[in-house]
């Protein structure tokens, strides 16, 4: 296989003559492929049923002289201006119901129906008229999908109506569902549905999670219509989304649809040029869209520079190239081109300034694009097959989002912290939906799963009860699919498999509870406690904000909170496998020890050994990719000789990477 590197490139933006100087610097640079397209919906249809598809000709025909591939995005959203005056129900509405002008890119309700038939009839022209072009490489689903804004129009009040008909059958089971026999909310008819948010209050936990799933359907169901066009009408041509499935006003549950949209995982890889937290939240994000798709990651919007800053240290963004090329990427294509003259992002910096000239960022993707060159002559994509699953819970991120005073670790930071852990111990994953698991995997992480329906309880159930291995965290299994609270023991469906009772829970505000000695405050302010976690051989120290009183049942204490008289990890022996149950919130030194001590017992490969640092991974019998994520020399010691493919050099024991720098080594 192959791997792609270039850039997005707006043509729009430029006058004609300067398309064949952008088109010579990207084959200069060594480029495969740009992203053309997006964004510019009314430069194709500048009024209802009127196109001018003459000056794309012209550039899908220069790129195909050029020899470099193009990801034609459809684009539908910003919606034309015209679209909005034809489609009023897809304008967004306010919390008041008061309508909202389309001031910036985003703002349309992309459920509206009225809105879906013009984007679709566009979307089938576009794909027809370039299908067979000898440009084109693969399509795109449109652009950031998922991002923008909710409406609270009578529009979307109806269609939400008229889902929890069909998805209820009945008032009744509304009323139940949602609990409305509290404060007097019981609804006589689906016709009294209102939207679960206004200007003065946000409704009950169980209707306004249903509002939220409501979106997100909406979401979901249209980007599968617009895969299902492409298949109709350009069979065989692949196809990716830089969707915004994570976005936290919008967003969708995305593991919920994408088998029903994706065919190569797609995303925008954007984060800050030092090596800090927030690139494992990206990552978190990174690898949710692979999940078990089995197919390498597209990249369709990469680093350049960002807001304000034109670029970073040499080397930083190559560095995360390489690190995405660890975590199964195939393609990279830099956003944007140049730096844009006008718009929301003028300042926005890309490979070239705003007048036209080369940047450093130019000649940093000209040295990833020789790298990569190198690099596709072996095994990249890297393309594991991992043997541990982590779930993830869309719904348990609105639950803890609504209630974050009981949830006070936020859910994207739960899985931050495993994903921080496993690329850590440069150990591959896949993230999983416990409704519809594909993989056979040896060890299962759920991560702070608050809510648990019967259909995933029941895939955990049959899990462990096969031979299985699980580790479920504090928090989990509060809540049913409903978002009631379990009013059987905890964790919910799930108190046998564990064989425990949550007894109830310590947090840092219940601070008479706990030793002043035991209260660390961190530089913002924030209070946690120390604690100390004894196993059979040994002890370890943790600093958390929360932990459950654990009732063992059929289960054993596995390690225990020295001075607490409290059980730290319970595990149980259900059927043929195990469950390990963490009485505290998601924490990556806990889970780090506790997988070690699991590893031999589950005959889980060992990760490559690396100093702190250095991200590896094994990519193929007798090749070994190493990447220094730091601003420091290090020094690596190797297990045997072998050849560096990007340096062509011999290394004998030792490897030095530079700062940012990687090397892929092949040893005999």
């Amino acid at each position: 296989m192959s791997l792609y590197i270039g850039a997005n490139y707006h043509p729009h933006d430029w006058p004609e003559e300067r398309w064949s100087t952008d088109i010579a610097l990207m084959k200069e640079a060594g480029f495969t492929t740009v992203r053309l397209g997006h964004l510019c919906w009314d430069s194709f249809e500048p009024d209802e049923g009127v196109y001018t598809f003459e000056w794309f000709d012209t550039v899908m025909n220069l790129f195909a002289e050029a020899g470099i591939g193009v990801v034609l995005d459809i684009t539908l959203r910003p919606a034309p201006v015209w679209v909005h005056r034809l489609c009023p129900g897809c304008n967004i509405y306010g919390k008041s119901g008061t309508y909202q002008a389309s001031l910036r890119r985003y703002m349309e309700d992309i459920a509206d129906p009225a809105y879906q038939h013009y984007a679709l009839r566009f979307a089938e022209i576009l794909v027809k008229r370039y299908k067979n072009h000898p440009a084109l490489e693969a399509f795109g689903l449109c652009n950031e999908i998922g991002d923008g804004y909710p409406s609270y129009s009578e529009y979307a009040r109806n269609r939400f109506s008229g889902w929890l008909k069909k998805k209820y059958g009945t008032v009744e089971a509304l009323n139940e569902a949602w609990a409305a026999r509290r404060w007097s909310r019981k609804l006589p008819s689906f016709e009294d549905v209102v939207m679960q948010e206004n200007e003065l209050a946000v409704g009950a936990p169980e209707a306004w999670l249903d509002m939220r799933r409501f979106w997100s359907e909406g979401i979901g169901d249209f980007l599968i219509q617009i895969k299902n066009l492409i298949d109709k009408e350009a069979p065989g041509i692949p196809h990716s989304s830089n969707h915004y499935a994570e976005k936290g006003n919008l967003g969708f549950d995305y593991l919920k649809a994408y088998n029903q949209f994706v065919d190569y995982p797609g995303i925008g890889f954007y984060c800050p040029y030092e090596m800090r937290d927030a690139y494992f939240n990206n990552l978190s994000m990174y690898m949710q869209r692979l999940a078990e798709t089995g197919k390498p990651m597209w990249c369709l919007e990469f680093q350049t520079g960002t807001k304000g800053v034109p670029f970073g240290p040499y080397g930083a963004v190559r560095r995360y190239v390489f690190l995405c090329l660890l975590n199964r990427a195939q393609m990279i294509l830099g956003w944007t081109w140049r730096s844009m003259l006008g718009g929301e992002e003028q300042y926005l910096y890309g490979l070239l300034a705003h007048d036209g000239v080369p940047t450093q960022n130019y000649q940093e993707y000209k040295q990833i694009a020789s790298d990569m060159k190198k690099l596709q002559e072996y095994a990249f994509p890297y393309l594991p097959n991992p043997e541990i699953g982590v779930a993830y819970s869309y719904d348990s991120s609105w639950v803890g989002q609504y209630a974050s005073f009981q949830y006070r670790l936020s859910y994207h930071e739960s899985m931050a912290q495993v994903t921080k852990l496993l690329a850590s111990r440069n150990q591959d994953y896949n993230v999983v939906d416990l409704s519809h698991v594909k993989g056979d995997y040896k060890l299962l992480i759920i991560p702070e799963h608050i809510l648990m329906s019967k259909a995933k309880a029941e895939y955990i159930r049959k899990y462990v009860s096969e031979g299985g291995t699980v580790i479920m965290t504090g928090y989990s299994a509060s809540v049913d699919e409903t978002n009631n609270v379990f009013g059987t023991p905890r964790p919910g469906y799930l108190a046998d498999v564990f064989g425990i009772r949550v007894a109830g829970h310590y947090r840092t505000d219940m601070e008479c509870f706990f030793s002043e000695g035991a209260k660390v405050k961190e530089a913002e302010g924030r209070i946690t406690e120390r604690l100390s976690i004894q196993g059979k051989e040994d002890r370890l120290v943790i600093d958390v904000d929360y932990y459950e009183i654990l009732e063992l049942n059929t289960a054993e204490e596995f390690a225990r909170l020295e001075g607490k008289d409290l059980c730290a990890i319970s595990v149980n022996h259900y059927g043929q496998g195990e469950a390990y149950y963490t009485a505290v919130e998601t924490n990556e030194t806990l889970l780090a020890w506790l997988i070690e001590q699991l590893s031999e017992k589950l005959g889980l490969q060992d990760p490559l050994s690396t100093p702190q640092g250095v991200h590896a991974r094994k990519i193929a019998e007798n090749q070994y990719f190493y990447v220094n994520t730091t601003e420091q020399e290090i020094l690596i010691s190797l297990e045997r000789p072998g050849r560096g493919v990007l340096t062509e050099q011999e290394y004998e024991k030792e490897l030095v990477l530079k700062p940012y720098d990687g090397e892929l080594i092949v040893t005999p």
